[in-house]
Formats: C-alpha cells, structure tokens, sequence
C-alpha cells in the first residue's frame, strides 16, 4: 500500500509539472516569434514493468517512465529526437540520455534509440552503461499540440539485464 501512494504521489508531481510547462507554451503561442530552443519538446509520462524478477521483488513490478526530448530534426519519415528520461522506482532505477530515430508512417510510430544510462541496481550499487531502446507506438491526436502513447523497451547494459523493461508512455508534443 506504501508503494501504491508513493506511486500516485509521484504522478501527481509529474502532473503537475507537465501542467507548469505547458502554461508558459500557452502564453508564448500568443506572442508571434517563438525563440527555436522554445519548440519542438516532447514530454511523456507513463508506467514502467521491471522485466527481472529481482527488481520487482526489490522496487514492486510497476515503476514510474518519464521522458523529456526534444526534436533536433523533423522530416516527412521521420524525425530525430535526443532527451533524458527516468525509468523505475524508488531504490531501482535508469536515468538514461539517449537519441532516437522515430518513423511514424501515417499515424504509427516506430523507431531505436541508443545513448548512456546512469543507473541504481538491486544491490544499492550505481551503474553506468549503454542503453538501446525499441520504440513502438500510435499518434492518436493531431494537431498543434500531438498526443501519442509508446512502448519502449530499454535494454540497459552493465546492469546483469535487472533494469531491462517496458515503459509505456503517454506524450504531448508541446
């Protein structure tokens, strides 16, 4: 029950911090000239599965997935994203930097992503490694502002595979 309220809390706190973000996106949409650091971000907030039986013993099976990125490039195919995220909860967790090549075909998104993850294991101890991502997911809403869901399995190497798992997200392109 702990971890149930720990969890809600801390959607709570990323509620609200996607609600602060977009408010300055709302009154900068009224000004003509947005600077380009402005533009482009992608926010995505969702629940993490632990694949490892040992990390979901230890932290509970369900964690927390939150992923800031920018876009760097976007082209007709495809486009080109770099962020930060966080995957996990409490004691265990990834906080990976990647970049990521998404191709979203009609309303269908699919992509890699590839980068380095600082990370907490099982035991208490830090670790540091690459990580690859595999990307699938749906644009359900188009428009000024987009939402989509994904699914991104993160392979975290230097971690015996404990931090491996599933995030799915939901992001608004703001």
């Amino acid at each position: 029950m702990k971890q149930l309220r720990s969890l809600w809390g801390a959607f709570v706190i990323l509620a609200v911090g996607i609600f602060a973000l977009s408010v300055p996106m709302t009154a900068k949409a009224q000004v003509e000239s947005i600077p380009d650091l402005a533009k482009d971000w992608n926010v995505r907030i969702g629940v993490f599965v632990f694949n490892q039986n040992a990390a979901a013993d230890k932290a509970g099976r369900i964690g927390i997935s939150g992923l800031v990125e920018r876009t760097v490039f976007h082209g007709d195919k495809y486009d080109v994203n770099v962020g930060i995220g966080y995957n996990g909860f409490d004691t265990v967790y990834s906080v990976p930097i990647t970049g990521s090549i998404i191709f979203h075909p009609g309303n269908l998104r699919f992509g890699v992503g590839a980068g380095y993850s600082f990370n907490k294991r099982v035991d208490g101890s830090g670790s540091n490694g690459t990580v690859i991502s595999l990307i699938a997911g749906y644009e359900f809403v188009h428009g000024k502002n987009p939402l989509s869901i994904d699914a991104r399995y993160n392979f975290i190497g230097g971690s015996s595979n404990e931090l491996d798992g599933l995030g799915i997200t939901l992001g608004i392109k703001l």
